[in-house]
């Protein structure tokens, strides 16, 4: 079984809601608790065996994460650096298609930083853990109150096939049946959200690949990830989700670093 090494991070986002902070900072060099939002997710991919991380940016910050790298990347040692240039916002499906000539033919993990999740073992190495065991894509999900559905990607579920475990280390998994976008309260399947965390096969950056590539324009946010996680579902009728135990810091808004940071802080002074 080939070992899963490569991490993609699209950090293309300007970071809007996190203005005035992102007008001379990318929102995932916006330190927390004294390290970049960045930082976080780089730390988890080094204990769970990542060897390449591709972030996927945007041309005004290309500079920015250059020299991120040059200055903070020999903290990383065993990680090598790729950036590639997602020229215009076509959603977060169309930043990972950025990264195919990486990722070829291996599963890969993909991470949104602007979460911090904080448990041990990290996330990510739980991904891995998990897809090794299902050997098909892992979404982390979260629940939320039923109200708060129309923010998120939803997914409909079942619980593991009989004879599988339904229970990691504390959280549930299930086999997903369906992905709604952002659906209103009455139309939702659950209220099992997707957050920033996934393990994929090759099958999925090569499917967003061919759809960026078949699209005569790419409008704003014209091809998200949900896309190629349904034709997965239709081709192969196989993706799970994990319900993770572990405590996730949402960093996208003013409000939320600041509570964020607190929650950091204290840990930090407990430890």
């Amino acid at each position: 079984m080939k070992k899963i090494t490569k991490l993609v991070l699209p950090v293309a986002g300007l970071g809007k809601r996190l203005l005035p902070l992102t007008k001379h900072t990318p929102k995932n060099l916006i330190p927390v608790n004294g390290k970049p939002l960045l930082e976080y997710v780089l730390e988890d991919a080094v204990i769970s065996g990542i060897r390449n991380v591709v972030l996927v940016v945007n041309s005004k910050h290309r500079q920015d994460f250059a020299a991120y790298i040059r200055k903070s990347g020999k903290q990383f040692p065993t990680l090598t650096f790729h950036i590639r240039v997602q020229e215009t916002p076509g959603g977060n499906g169309h930043a990972i298609a950025q990264a195919y000539d990486i990722i070829g033919n291996e599963p890969f993990v993909v991470r949104f930083c602007d979460d911090v999740i904080v448990g041990n073992p990290p996330v990510l190495k739980s991904l891995i853990d998990l897809f090794d065991r299902y050997q098909s894509s892992v979404l982390l999900l979260e629940r939320v109150p039923m109200k708060m559905v129309s923010r998120f990607g939803v997914v409909g579920i079942k619980k593991a096939p009989k004879g599988k475990k339904t229970n990691f280390l504390g959280g549930n998994i299930y086999e997903i049946t369906k992905i709604v976008e952002k659906p209103k309260v009455k139309d939702a399947p659950s209220n099992l959200t997707i957050v920033g965390g996934y393990v994929l096969t090759a099958d999925i950056v090569r499917n967003l690949r061919i759809v960026a590539e078949t699209l005569p324009v790419i409008a704003d946010d014209a091809l998200p990830l949900a896309v190629a996680l349904q034709i997965e579902l239709i081709l192969k009728g196989k993706l799970y989700g994990w319900e993770f135990p572990s405590r996730l810091l949402d960093c996208g808004t003013l409000e939320k670093l600041r509570e964020a940071e607190a929650f950091l802080l204290a840990q930090g002074q407990k430890n």
